[in-house]
C-alpha cells in the first residue's frame, strides 16, 4: 500500500513520522495482523528506486570512475521483521532508533561484502555521499541476508542499506506493508480505514498483495515465457516428425529384408529388436553431437535462465530420453508395418 504524502500538509518531516506512527500504531493492533511496517521502497518495486553513493569511514573517496552505489531504504523499526528479512548478525533498527539519537544503519550480506571485505562490519561506519550535501556518519547495527530487489538482474545481489525513517528528513512515497495470519486481501478494508483514521484525506494507491507484486512484475515475463514455450513446442514437434519421416523411410527400404528374414525363419521380435537397435544406434549418436553442441553454448544462455543452471543434467537427460523414444517410436511403426508384409512377397520382389 503506497501513501505519497502531501508536501502542503506533511511540510515538515516531525509530521510525517507523527502520522507514519500513529498509522503503525492502529494497524498493528487490528485482528489478523502479526505485524506490519513502512519502507520507501518495496522489493521489486519498478517504478522509482532510491540509490545513494556511499563512503566509509578511514578509506579514501570513492574513484569517479568505481562510484560504490547502494540501494537506500528508510524503514520503520518493524519493517524487516515484516517482510521475513533473515538477521545475520548484531540487531535490527529499533523503536529507540529515532532523530535525536546516534544515526545507526543496518546492511546488506552484500554491502559487508563490498565496504568490508574479510572484515566484520558491526561497529563501523558508513554515510552517503551527495556533492552540496553533508551527511552523518551512520554506525552499522546489524547485517542481514540479501534481499532480491531485482528479478531482472536476480544473478547480482544489489548492496543495500535499511535505515530509520525517523532518523532522516525525507520526502519519500510511504509503503505500508503487513504480514497476517490468514489471506492478505480480507484486512485490506481495515488497513485503510485505519489509515483513514489517521488522515481522512490521506491518498492510497497499489494496494495489493505480494503475490498480486510479483504477478504484476512478471506479467511481461510470463508472457514471454509462453510464448518460448510454445515456439519450443513447435520446434520439437518438427523435430519429432522429421526425426519420425527419416527413420520410417530407412525402415521402409529395409522391408525386403525384413520379408527375407521372416521368410527364412526369422522371429518376427527379433526382426523388430533387430531394426529398433539400429534405429536407437541411430539415435543416441545424433543425440550425442546435439549435447555436445548443447554444451558448448551454455555460458551463452547463463543470462537468460532463472533458478537453473545452462548444465542442469536433470534438463539434458530428459530432453535426451525424450528424443530417444520419438525415435524408437518411429522405428517401431513402420517396422510394426513392415512385418505385417507377406514374405513371398518380398521374395518375388528381391
Amino acid at each position: 500500500m503506497k501513501m505519497i504524502l502531501p508536501e502542503s500538509k506533511y511540510s515538515e518531516h516531525q509530521k510525517r513520522i507523527v502520522f507514519v506512527d500513529q498509522v503503525l500504531e492502529r494497524v498493528k493492533n487490528l485482528p489478523g495482523i502479526l505485524s506490519a511496517g513502512t519502507t520507501t521502497n518495496i522489493p521489486l518495486e519498478r517504478e522509482i528506486t532510491y540509490d545513494s553513493v556511499f563512503n566509509v569511514q578511514g578509506r579514501p573517496p570513492p574513484n569517479p570512475n568505481d562510484v560504490p552505489i547502494t540501494a537506500n531504504r528508510l524503514v520503520s523499526p518493524d519493517y524487516l521483521k515484516t517482510i521475513g528479512v533473515t538477521l545475520i548478525k548484531g540487531r535490527l533498527i529499533a523503536e529507540t532508533d529515532r532523530a535525536g539519537q546516534p544515526p545507526v544503519v543496518v546492511i546488506s550480506e552484500e554491502l559487508a561484502r563490498q565496504a568490508w571485505p574479510g572484515e566484520t562490519p558491526l561497529g563501523k561506519q558508513i554515510k552517503r555521499v551527495r556533492t552540496g550535501q553533508d551527511f552523518p556518519w551512520m554506525k552499522v547495527i546489524g547485517v542481514v541476508k540479501d534481499v532480491k530487489e531485482d528479478l531482472f538482474n536476480y544473478r547480482i545481489n544489489r548492496p543495500v542499506w535499511y535505515v530509520p525513517y525517523a532518523q532522516f528528513e525525507n520526502n519519500f512515497p510511504v509503503n505500508l506493508v503487513v504480514r497476517t495470519n490468514g489471506d492478505p486481501a480480507s484486512v485490506t478494508r481495515a488497513v485503510r480505514e485505519a489509515v483513514h483514521a489517521v488522515d481522512p484525506d490521506q491518498p492510497i494507491s497499489n494496494v495489493m498483495t505480494m503475490s498480486e507484486n510479483l504477478a504484476r512484475v512478471l506479467v511481461t515475463e510470463r508472457f514471454s515465457a509462453i510464448l518460448m514455450s510454445v515456439l519450443a513446442a513447435v520446434g520439437l514437434l518438427l523435430a519429432g516428425l522429421g526425426l519420425y519421416a527419416v527413420m520410417a523411410y530407412s525402415v521402409s527400404q529395409r522391408t525386403a529384408e525384413i520379408g527375407i528374414r521372416v521368410a527364412l525363419g526369422a522371429q518376427r521380435v527379433d526382426v523388430l529388436q533387430l531394426i529398433l537397435v539400429h534405429g536407437a544406434r541411430l539415435a543416441l549418436l545424433g543425440v550425442a553431437i546435439g549435447l555436445a553442441a548443447a554444451w558448448g553454448v551454455t555460458r551463452l544462455l547463463v543470462s537468460l535462465l532463472f533458478e537453473v543452471n545452462a548444465a542442469d543434467p536433470v534438463t539434458f537427460v530428459s530432453i535426451s530420453l525424450l528424443l530417444v523414444s520419438i525415435a524408437l517410436l518411429a522405428c517401431f511403426f513402420p517396422a510394426r508395418r513392415a512385418l505385417r508384409v507377406d514374405p513371398m512377397i518380398a521374395l518375388r520382389s528381391e
